[in-house]
This record gives structure tokens, sequence and C-alpha cells, in this order.
């Protein structure tokens, strides 16, 4: 290996190389890429000078630097065991003094600016559009109020309008009229009661255990069934059909409720659900909402009953409580029921309204006992030989009697409705479990059937009894 290094090392440059003028004083360094093509790096255990090596390689490095700023390229990392930077290093090319600095690839900040372009238009576009198709004139039969506005302003007008209606669509109940028109007399009762389900009527719970239980408020049974005689009855609930239907069936099978009303009925107001009563189709000053939550009943707060959360306590009569006042209210058949609630918000209504009914029977007992001293006075001999009893008391009030009246009309007709509701129910019972026997398929079956492309029904003139 020494000696082949030394003939190397012996072998003169060409001819042409010593014509090119000699503007430095090492081979290597100059025209390094050309020199090194020509004759080629030596091994590095033969190299005498090391210096020489990493002058080249740096001198190769600024070449391909410069090289790279003129064609645009991006930064080249330094091989590996040249020069004294690290393996691996990325440099950053610097153009030569006096040089301009490298111009960008052609075309591409017209890219940029021609996608910013586009997506501007198709915004604009769009936006335009839809304008246009709100602003269009009305085909709804609605009265177009802005045909006397220019066209621009005149759209502007209808698009705003069709926005709102969008909104209102998103928060009002489904349905402008919940409930259908009232029952002819003398079918329909004088009286609306609207009453919530959740912590009123029922507490509903969860466990893993048993997952969703539902418990039946004390005394609903009675409440629901006595007071259908004065009121139509109206459950009104916030949760969906889905949810509620199969726990209202459960709680009233004697069908005491009219009308059963859902989530899809409630109106949306700051995020809240409301329970918008003008949709209800009745007459306001004979409709009363019982609930335990205020926002239900925000809209409409003057036909309010507020009532406590029911949180499932078993001894609780709270629902009881309410059946003497509701009755007074119906059996008075007053006006309207707002002015009589309003004197008894912020009071616990049961407590005052017998407080209330027991001063007015004071002041019957007092008015009657004035007209017998009267009597007395006056009794002539007459009365002395007829022999007439005095009366044991006072006569009861027109309110106590209608109430004694109505529940011994209850008493007597509940067992025998009781009775035939049971008889009805038990009837539609076996209905539908004869029906699931005569059923001929199963539903594996009807889904094979399906599968095979086979008909489901007999064709015409033959039976459909299997052989």
């Amino acid at each position: 290996m020494a000696t082949l290094a030394a003939r190397l090392r012996t072998i003169p440059p060409p001819r042409w190389l010593h014509s090119l003028p000699a503007t430095r004083t090492s081979r290597t360094t100059l025209l390094p890429s050309t020199y090194l093509r020509i004759i080629p790096h030596q091994p590095a255990a033969s190299r005498t000078f090391a210096t020489d090596a990493d002058a080249a390689s740096q001198a190769r490095s600024l070449a391909a630097d410069a090289l790279a700023q003129r064609i645009g390229n991006a930064p080249r990392t330094t091989p590996s065991g040249s020069g004294s930077m690290p393996t691996g290093h990325r440099t950053t090319p610097t153009a030569p003094k006096g040089s301009k600095k490298p111009s960008k690839a052609p075309g591409q900040g017209d890219s940029k600016w021609k996608a910013w372009t586009i997506g501007i238009g198709t915004v604009t576009g769009l936006m335009g559009s839809g304008f246009a198709f709100l602003g269009r004139p009305f085909t709804d039969g609605r009265e177009d109020k802005y045909t006397e506005e220019n066209l621009a302003l005149a759209a502007f007008h209808r698009a705003r309008d069709r926005y709102r209606d969008f909104q209102d669509s998103l928060t009002n109940p489904m349905w402008d009229k919940i409930l259908p028109p009232p029952l002819p007399e003398p079918y329909q009762r004088p009286f609306t009661l609207v009453i919530n389900l959740d912590e009123t009527l029922i507490y509903s719970t969860w466990d893993k255990e048993h997952g969703w239980r539902h418990a039946k408020r004390p005394g609903v049974d009675y409440f629901l069934a006595y007071l259908s005689q004065f009121y139509e009855l109206v459950i009104f609930t916030s949760q969906s059909f889905m949810n509620a239907g199969p726990i209202v069936d459960k709680l009233d099978p004697y069908q005491y409720v009219m009308y059963r009303v859902y989530r899809e009925a409630c109106r949306q107001v700051d995020g809240k659900l409301v329970k918008d009563l003008s949709h209800l189709n009745r007459d306001l000053a004979r409709v009363i909402i019982m609930d335990s939550n205020p926002d239900a009943y925000a809209l409409q707060p003057e036909n309010a009953v507020p009532l406590k959360p029911w949180k499932g306590e078993p001894e609780d009569k709270g629902l009881l409580e309410y059946v003497p006042f509701l009755e007074a209210i119906a059996l008075t058949n007053v006006e309207d029921v707002r002015p009589v609630l309003k004197s008894f918000s912020d009071t616990d209504i049961p407590k005052e309204w017998a407080h209330r009914e027991k001063l007015m029977n004071d002041m019957i007992r007092k008015q009657w006992e004035e007209e017998q001293a009267q009597r007395r006075s006056k009794r002539s001999l007459m009365s002395l030989l007829s022999h007439t009893t005095e009366e044991q008391g006072p006569p009861p009030s027109f309110l106590d009697q209608a109430r004694k009246q109505y529940r011994e009309q209850f008493a007597n007709e509940h067992d025998d409705m009781k009775k035939m509701a049971e008889e009805q129910l038990k009837q539609s019972v076996e209905e539908q479990q004869r029906q699931m026997r005569e059923m001929k398929m199963t539903v594996w079956q009807l889904m094979s059937t399906v599968s095979q492309g086979q008909p489901l029904l007999p064709p015409p003139g033959q039976s459909g009894k299997q052989a």
C-alpha cells in the first residue's frame, strides 16, 4: 500500500492543467470539482496531509451550496465525515456577496391567491344564492307587505321573515293547537286541569341493580277519578312519548285522563322547556296548571298552582290536600280562575283555603244564630201550640251540601265504573292474546319468507290453509 501511494503521488498532472491561471498554490483547491473527477481521492490511510482533504471537502460544500441557491433547491445536508461539522448537520446555504436573493419558484405565489379567490368566490356565491332563495316572493298564501319596496329591500325583508319563521319552528310546539276542539255539552267539563307527571304524580329512580323504577304518589287514583267529574284532565309532561307513554298507561288504566301531552308540545324559551297554555285550544280563564317546576308555567304564572316536588315519601298527602280547593272552584263555577289563584299567591293553598272556609262557615253560623234570636223574641202562641222543635244547628253551607252529594254519588258509581273498566280491559287483553294465537307465522318465519322471495298472501282463489 505504501509503494502504491508513493507511485500515485509521483503521477504528474496533465499538461492542460498547467495552462490554467494559477490563482491558488494548492492543487486540491484549484477547481476542486474538475480535479477530483480527473484524479480520484486517495484512501484516508495513504494521505499525508489531512488538511488538504478538509479544504477540498469545504470547497465542494460551498460549491454545491452556491449551485443549490442558483437553481432554488432546498438546503442540503453535510455528508458524514466531511469537515468539522457534525454528522448529519443541516446547513443553511448563504448567497455569495453581491448576488441577489433567490427568487420563488414560478407560479408559487399565484397559486395561493388563486385558492383564496376561489374560496371567497364560492362563499359569496352561496350566500347570494341563499339570499335570493329566501328573498323570493311568498307562495304560502300569506300577505306580501313588501311589494311596494325596491327589489333588494323587499328580498331582505322576506329573507328576514323566513329566518324568523325557521327559528320559531325550532322553539314553538309542533302544533299550533295541541288539543282538539272542546266536546259538545253536556260531555265537556267546564274546567281544564293540566297536571305534570314527574315529581307530581310519580317519582322515578335508577340504580344498577333494577334500572329505572317509577313510584306512584299516594292518592293518585282517587285524585284522578274524583276530579274527573269536574275537570277535563290533561297530563302534560316534558318527557317524550316513547318514555312517558307506557308510564301513563300504567298510571291511568281506567282512562280518567282525557288527553296526554308530551315533550313535542313544549316550547323552548331561553333554552328551557315551557308549557305554553295558549296553544291548548282552551279558554285560559278556565284552565289551571299544577306543576312542581316553575319554568313550566313561566308564560302563564297566573294560571298556576305551584306544587312542592314529591321525592317518593310514602306517607305524603300533598296531592289529596288540594282536592277541597279544586272542588270548590268547580262547584262555585267561577267565571275566571286567574283572580282566584292570584289571591292565593305566596301562600300554602290547602291551609289558606281551609282557613278561609272556616271563616265562611263561622260567618254562616253567626248569621244563623242571629236569626234564631229574632225568631225567639217573635215567637207567637201558634208556635207554642204547634210544638215546633228548634233546629239542632245551622244548616250546612252550599259547598258542604254539594260536596256531600258529589262524594256520595262518586262512591256509589265509582265501584260500578271500576268494574266495567276492568271488564273492558280484560276483554281487550283476551282479544290481543287471541289474535296472537291466530297468527300463522312467527317473526322468524316472516323474515325467512321475505328473504326467499315468496308471496306473503296466497294467490286469488286459493285458501290460505296449509295442506
